[in-house]
């Protein structure tokens, strides 16, 4: 659901996403009708993103749609943000949403504040730990970015104690109207360095080649995984040899055009 974002990362944050013309907001008609197409189909389980679902007007709406058409199992992409008001995390989960997929970026308020443009982080736990007390799921995501590698450890760390689930690391999304991405992000030597200071499966990991780090497990809440698995991606010479190649789902554009097959090895 397309509606204006609530944060200011750096990575991300324009005029088209942070205050984007109603015009470009997802109309109801839209939203309507692909949830009306449901009982047909008969599926149970919904993912729900875009840029903040929770700043549309019809958020509320469309959960109430959504449930009377069969969906009973809904998974919301959101900043998490909204939860620190009192009551929020408690209408949510009556409204359906059972999993809640939500970007973190450090375990040092600072770091997180400085990606994000915004003095959030003690908002974020705030909403977080009130959407666990109220029976939601909390599924984290962080991104491979220069400011992000150091802290992984930590964070991975609290997210595991705190909410009960691994963390996923994620590569950013190449935005160069935004941000020098060729200058900015990590390589992947980098990213497999800092992941090898790790222990195995402290940390999952979602849209990045097979090769990189294959001793940490793969996974994500499954609208986070599609987010980053619709990056623009193509496979190096060195991919060619490789006998995982057919399920591998290849290396973010930007960053083969950049690095070529650094990084990368053969399974």
């Amino acid at each position: 659901m397309m509606s204006p974002c609530l944060g200011r990362c750096f990575f991300c944050a324009q005029p088209a996403v942070t205050n984007p013309p109603k015009s470009e907001w997802t109309g109801w008609t839209r939203v309507a009708s692909l949830l009306e197409e449901n009982p047909e189909v008969g599926l149970t389980r919904l993912c729900i993103g875009g840029t903040e679902p929770t700043t549309h007007p019809d958020f509320y709406r469309a959960l109430k749609l959504a449930n009377d058409h069969g969906f009973t199992e809904i998974e919301l992409m959101t900043s998490g943000v909204p939860l620190a008001e009192p009551g929020e995390a408690q209408r949510w989960r009556k409204a359906g949403i059972q999993t809640i997929a939500t970007p973190i970026y450090s375990a040092d308020a600072a770091v997180h504040d400085a990606v994000t443009g915004m003095a959030c982080h003690a908002t974020l736990l705030r909403g977080l730990d009130a959407a666990k007390q109220a029976g939601i799921e909390v599924r984290l995501h962080t991104l491979a970015l220069t400011e992000t590698l150091a802290g992984l450890e930590a964070l991975a760390a609290l997210v595991q104690e705190r909410w009960h689930h691994p963390l996923t690391l994620a590569p950013a999304r190449p935005k160069d109207a935004v941000w020098s991405y060729a200058q900015q992000a990590p390589s992947l030597t980098a990213v497999a360095q800092a992941l090898g200071a790790l222990e195995p499966g402290a940390i999952q990991l979602t849209g990045w080649p097979d090769c990189l780090a294959p001793s940490h497990a793969r996974g994500a809440a499954q609208v986070i995984d599609l987010y980053f698995r619709g990056q623009t991606r193509d496979y190096a010479e060195t991919c060619i040899q490789c006998s995982g190649q057919p399920q591998c789902p290849g290396v973010v554009s930007a960053l083969l055009q950049r690095d070529g097959s650094q990084g990368l090895s053969i399974l």
